[in-house]
């Protein structure tokens, strides 16, 4: 791959030239590139899957750059990395969903009023956290969304829980695309 900053023989170039070479513009130098080759073999499930994930990644981050209320947009633009655009901000952040790290229940007796602190991370934000309690039955005792204290999310317990050993805590984590993540203990 050679590149080029407005040199006499490339100036601006961009786009294909024959089917042989791609010029492109990137951080403000010419990119030249062989052109890619048409594919013969037909794509498989797990590149279809890709597919459909990319092509949904890609339509958020249209919809955010092309939003006239650029709040949105601001707010990835704050959050760039270098030779990243908004676009670019927004349809990593769409490609990986928010991860719950931990769930702490040491405070939580099944007393009304018990906290469960969970740990939840993004590589952007994360935008809240559900929590479901259910007991050693299986059946839901209660659910609620966490409050964030800036890095933990801390949820209160509202109902009465007296058969504290088997129950299920599950904490949902979502994010500004709408991803995501999820982990759940045992008590």
């Amino acid at each position: 791959m050679a590149n080029a900053n407005n040199s006499i023989i490339t100036g601006k170039f961009t786009g294909m030239l024959g089917k042989e070479l791609v010029f492109r513009e990137w951080d403000g130098m010419t990119i030249v590139a062989k052109a890619p080759k048409a594919r013969r073999s037909k794509p498989s499930v797990a590149e279809e899957t890709i597919r459909e994930r990319f092509l949904i990644a890609s339509q958020y981050a249209r919809a955010v750059s092309k939003n006239p209320d650029q709040a949105m947009a601001a707010e990835y633009a704050a959050a760039l990395r270098p030779r990243q655009n908004v676009y670019s901000r927004a349809l990593e952040d769409c490609l990986k969903p928010p991860k719950v790290k931990d769930i702490n229940a040491e405070a939580y007796s099944g007393a009304a009023g018990s906290r469960i602190s969970i740990k939840a991370v993004d590589d952007f934000r994360v935008t809240e956290v559900k929590v479901f309690i259910y007991g050693a039955d299986s059946t839901l005792l209660e659910t609620g969304l966490a409050e964030s204290n800036g890095v933990l999310w801390d949820y209160t317990a509202t109902q009465e829980n007296n058969a504290v050993a088997g129950t299920k805590i599950v904490a949902v984590a979502t994010d500004l695309p709408g991803n995501e993540g999820v982990l759940e203990i045992t008590l």
